[in-house]
Order: C-alpha cells, then sequence, then structure tokens
C-alpha cells in the first residue's frame, strides 16, 4: 500500500502583504473549535499556531487533561511545519528529516492525528490541532476550526 500525500500549500513568507493569521483569527478558530468540541462532549485543549510553528493563542476546554496541552501544541507545529495534516504524517515521524527538525524544536513535534493547516488564498498562515479526544475528534475539531478562516 502506497501512502500518497498531496502537495502542502506554500508558506506566507518573505512579502509583508502576504496573508497572515492574526490573533483574531485565532480566537475565531478556537472558538469555531470549541462549537465543534461541545457538539461532540469533547473535552479538548486547542492551539493555533503560525507557520513557523510558533503559538499565537491556546484555549484548555472545562475537563480537559492537562497533558493534552503540550501534545496539542505539538500536533499544531506538524501540521504547520509540513503543511499536512499531522495525521498524515505518522508514518514520518522516524524519518531522518523529522528527527532533525524535532531535535531543532526542542522534542516537542508529535506526529499524531488532530492538527490541520490553515490556508488562506493558497497560502499556508499557520495551524490549528486539537488534543484530548479521541483520533477523529481532535481531527474533525480542528478541521471545524479552520474552517472558519475565509
Amino acid at each position: 500500500m502506497t501512502l500518497t500525500i498531496p502537495m502542502a500549500p506554500r508558506p506566507a513568507i518573505g512579502q509583508a502583504n502576504h496573508p497572515r493569521l492574526t490573533l483574531a483569527d485565532a480566537v475565531t478558530i478556537i472558538a469555531a473549535a470549541q462549537q465543534s468540541a461541545v457538539a461532540m462532549n469533547a473535552r479538548v485543549t486547542i492551539a493555533v499556531v503560525d507557520p513557523r510553528g510558533d503559538l499565537i493563542a491556546i484555549e484548555r476546554l472545562p475537563g480537559a487533561n492537562a497533558g493534552s496541552v503540550d501534545v496539542t501544541v505539538g500536533k499544531a507545529m506538524v501540521a504547520a511545519i509540513y503543511g499536512r495534516p499531522s495525521g498524515t504524517l505518522t508514518g514520518r515521524a522516524t524519518a531522518p528529516t523529522s528527527l532533525g527538525l524535532n531535535e531543532a524544536t526542542g522534542g516537542r513535534l508529535r506526529f499524531l492525528q488532530g492538527g490541520v493547516p490553515v490556508v488562506r488564498g493558497g497560502l499556508l498562515i499557520g495551524a490549528v490541532a486539537a488534543g484530548g479526544g479521541t483520533s477523529q475528534q481532535d481531527e474533525t475539531i480542528a478541521t471545524d476550526g479552520a474552517a472558519a478562516i475565509p
């Protein structure tokens, strides 16, 4: 069986006029993801990062496990850095490039399902992840959050 990974969106770097993920965007993403989580009765943490994987905003819903914070940020970082859903990259966690990137980020990357890129105008502007639910719940919540950005 061959894993086909779709082309990643181009990163929005190098020019001031490229779309950017703002704090207001991150709040919008988190609100949409929270709605999704509440509808599923999932107690999750939601993290939004920029294209480099730097944290913009994070929210831990009531009842979410405190341990889900670092995992959620790590999933969002993977989705941002690779420009693909983190769940499609689980098999690459031990690849030399991934090991090097993980070392460069202080071992913070998490190659687990639940992180998705945020794209505007065909350009990668960040990523969102959820953690603390089932793998599928996490991905659905993150996808619902990302969909809130036009």
